[in-house]
């Protein structure tokens, strides 16, 4: 399976075992995050990245740029081991 199939399995899990007011709550919170245009402001395929250092995860800061120099970087970020979510992208990428 792979990390779409994973997510899509998930989704229909979590959402057969909310209750419909929640379930109208994520909707309208899907709708309003749709119409912020936020997708808009993000960065495409070719954009350049800004300059920034971020946390490893081990707690050391990395700078972007340095590891630009080694190829391409992925950026995960990974709340913790009781999100299901980023369990399953961690899982994919590794």
């Amino acid at each position: 399976m792979n990390l779409t199939e994973d997510l899509v399995n998930l989704a229909v899990q979590i959402e057969s075992l909310l209750p419909e007011d929640v379930k109208i709550l994520m909707e309208q919170a899907a709708i309003d995050l749709i119409e912020s245009g936020i997708s808009d402001r993000a960065l495409q395929a070719g954009d350049t990245i800004p300059n920034f250092v971020l946390p490893n995860a081990v707690g050391k800061s990395v700078d972007i740029q340095d590891l630009l120099k080694s190829g391409p970087v992925i950026i995960s970020f990974y709340r913790g081991e009781w999100c299901l979510y980023c369990n399953l992208e961690l899982r994919a990428l590794q």
